[in-house]
């Protein structure tokens, strides 16, 4: 299964589709799509994210920033 990351910002309340929390406006989150069925969709919310590998803080013009297309683990 192929999937698309995509980084957004709630612009409403989204449930984590993994641990079920809720993500209020503003919050950042990321969206799996399936690649090959658009209709399959997958929000987690940043926690989630880091705990299992799909987003990392990496160093950037010097400071500390949230990627979910980081290549390799932060120094």
């Amino acid at each position: 299964m192929s999937e698309m990351r995509r980084g957004c910002i709630a612009i409403g309340t989204i449930k984590c589709d993994m641990c079920g929390n809720t993500m209020e406006h503003g919050k950042r989150y990321l969206l799996l799509e399936d690649e090959e069925d658009e209709t399959i969709k997958k929000r987690y919310c940043i926690d989630c994210c880091t705990s299992n590998g799909y987003a990392d803080y990496v160093i950037e013009k010097g400071e500390k920033v949230l990627t979910f297309f980081a290549d390799h683990p932060s120094s």
